[in-house]
């Protein structure tokens, strides 16, 4: 199936199914102030079917409340109801990973292993701003296991919770609050990502100096080199500011000096 690449707003975004899965399960989501990423889960067509009532669940909500993270509470519980009254459906889930844009202000929220980059390009620097909810995560905070070990840990795709789940009684919802600065995007994407490219070779692509839709294009290309073995989702999303403030502000102090 070939990728699917589009332009909306301030972002671009792509999907692709990878080379190891028959469907694609993700479902990805971009208006003007919000953006979702949904990692379906639950065999056959039901992982679709979550990731899809998610999407749909959370930016209903959003717009009507302006409140993310009820929006993906309000997401499970719908994903819960339908997967318990449909025995075709049962157990299944998804992750999420959104973000939403007030003027110069964003607040990124997420369940689950879909993760958040903040890519600085002056600095040129990747930093990865949202924690798996992954028993490789608290193996690794355990300090049971290294970060190296965890790369080939036999249970580094667990996850602690999901969207829908049978197993957790109350989900939590993390969240962050940040303002946008100048020369920064926002990457948001499935694990099918992150886990064939390294946060290295994320940003050894994020800094070439090509488009963004270029820029998805080659990452789902490695990835998909690496093996491919599940669907890929990015969106990127570029600051609304077009430089940084303190630049302007120690100028402007400069000249008027006495």
């Amino acid at each position: 199936m070939d990728s699917i690449e589009k332009i909306s707003y301030q972002c671009s975004h792509i999907t692709d199914v990878g080379c190891m899965c028959d469907l694609n399960e993700d479902s990805v989501y971009c208006s003007k102030d919000l953006w979702l990423i949904a990692d379906g889960m639950g065999g056959h067509a039901c992982g679709e079917v979550a990731s899809q009532l998610a999407v749909e669940e959370i930016s209903s909500k959003f717009a009507k409340t302006g409140q993310l993270p009820a929006a993906i509470m309000s997401a499970h519980d719908k994903i819960f109801e339908v997967s318990t009254q449909n025995t075709t459906q049962s157990g299944m889930g998804t992750t999420i990973v959104a973000l939403a844009n007030t003027d110069n202000n964003y607040q990124i929220a997420w369940v689950g292993d879909s993760r958040a980059y903040l890519w600085e390009s002056k600095r040129q620097r990747l930093s990865q701003i949202t924690e798996d909810h992954s028993l490789i995560v608290r193996l690794i905070k355990s300090k049971l296991i290294s970060k190296e070990e965890a790369r080939t840990h036999p249970q580094r795709h667990m996850i602690t919770q999901c969207l829908g789940s049978l197993d957790v009684t109350k989900i939590q919802v993390d969240t962050l609050q940040s303002q946008w600065k100048g020369n920064q995007q926002i990457l948001l994407c499935s694990d099918g990502l992150t886990d064939e490219v390294s946060d290295k070779d994320l940003a050894n692509i994020l800094k070439q100096d090509i488009s963004n839709q270029e820029k998805m294009t080659i990452l789902v290309d490695i990835a998909k080199l690496a093996g491919g073995k599940d669907n890929i989702s990015i969106i990127l999303i570029d600051s609304p500011v077009l430089e940084d403030p303190s630049i302007w502000n120690k100028l402007k102090s400069f000249f008027m000096k006495d």
